[in-house]
């Protein structure tokens, strides 16, 4: 590791949370850059990667201090770390992709992530005991969404997906349509569609085998007054069943929802592929909040790295083989950190200095699922 790193890193961190105080910029960001470092998130593991900053124990316990510290409100932070995100946003379309994920039986996480080329960006999330609602689930989903909205680009309508465990919720879909937003959700295959001089049929009846696809407009959700939106149905090649989803955006097709995907390999870098976010033992939910602000900023970080690899084609000879890139960005990022920190060449070492500024010098934009 570098102080001279570490502290660039810092100024860039205290860009997006003025409001927060010197030390607590200055944990957060030795926090996420140890992170970066160990590839683990759990203190212990990570005060081991700072031996510049102080003794294991030591940094161990300021790390502990950081995740304990209640002054640092995760909302007010979810919100700022949105807004700087978001600000480098550059494009007509924006997708938001919403779901709930698990560290086993000790914590559940709904999280609101920004979809960017493969991966998804978490910008608000809620950590919560399984079975220990904060509130219930359309009134979570919107309060973050709430602290995203001041941050969408004048002129931008989000899209907002997820999956039919969250998707096939009447007073979701009217939550964000009141927000004047798009929504592109999966519903379950039982959901009855109707339309003028048709009877009434459930949307899994459209198709009848892999390799279709239907497309029309009606009312769904018979039980709760009926809904006007757009239906998508769509069954791959590949895929054992169909795709049932309900959007009212004009644009959007049923392909589109793979995007969604993108979140699950997200979580997949936060956990098991990066961060090892599962074997943290952080079971508090306040606590899991810092931390999880911790692991986006170190995530954002690498997919930077990855974003730069992407589009250098003389790095990316450097840590992959073949004309295209094969790895997602986020291994990609890890890659040319590790190149870098074995690499004796100054260059190298100064690239990874000036983009730690995370991504302004690659405006954000929403690639094609092919990317």
């Amino acid at each position: 590791m570098s102080l001279s790193e570490l502290y660039h890193w810092q100024a860039s961190v205290r860009q997006a949370f003025g409001f927060l105080g010197c030390w607590q910029v200055l944990g957060l960001a030795l926090y996420s850059y140890g992170v970066v470092l160990a590839r683990q998130c759990a203190p212990s593991r990570v005060a081991e990667k700072l031996p510049l900053v102080g003794k294991a124990d030591t940094v161990q316990r300021r790390l502990e201090r950081f995740l304990d510290n209640e002054r640092i409100d995760w909302q007010d932070c979810c919100k700022a770390w949105a807004r700087w995100v978001l600000s480098q946003y550059s494009g007509e379309r924006l997708i938001l992709l919403v779901d709930e994920t698990k560290l086993a039986n000790h914590l559940s996480v709904m999280v609101v992530g920004l979809a960017y080329r493969g991966c998804c960006i978490p910008l608000a999330f809620w950590c919560y005991l399984p079975n220990a609602w904060p509130m219930k689930q359309v009134d979570l989903i919107c309060t973050l969404l709430s602290w995203v909205a001041p941050a969408i680009p004048v002129g931008v309508i989000p899209l907002v997906q997820a999956d039919r465990g969250i998707g096939t919720s009447p007073d979701l879909l009217r939550g964000i349509a009141d927000m004047g937003w798009y929504f592109e959700v999966r519903v379950q295959k039982n959901t009855r569609l109707r339309r003028e001089a048709q009877p009434d049929c459930p949307l899994a009846a459209l198709v009848t085998q892999a390799g279709q696809t239907w497309q029309g407009s009606g009312k769904v959700f018979k039980k709760a007054g009926w809904l006007d939106g757009r239906v998508l149905v769509v069954w791959g090649e590949a895929y054992a069943e169909c795709w049932c989803l309900v959007t009212n955006c004009p644009w959007v097709t049923g392909w589109d929802y793979a995007v969604r995907y993108w979140q699950e390999a997200g979580f997949r870098d936060l956990k098991s592929d990066g961060w090892q976010w599962q074997a943290s033992r952080i079971w508090t939910p306040a606590h899991a909040n810092r931390l999880l602000l911790v692991l986006a900023l170190a995530y954002a970080w690498v997919l930077t790295l990855g974003t730069l690899v992407a589009s250098d084609a003389d790095l990316a000879r450097q840590v992959t083989k073949g004309r295209l890139p094969t790895y997602s960005l986020f291994r990609l990022g890890l890659r040319l950190w590790e190149h870098c920190m074995g690499q004796v060449s100054r260059r190298l070492r100064n690239l990874t200095r000036d983009y730690l500024c995370f991504l302004p010098a690659f405006p954000l934009s929403l690639n094609t699922v092919g990317d």
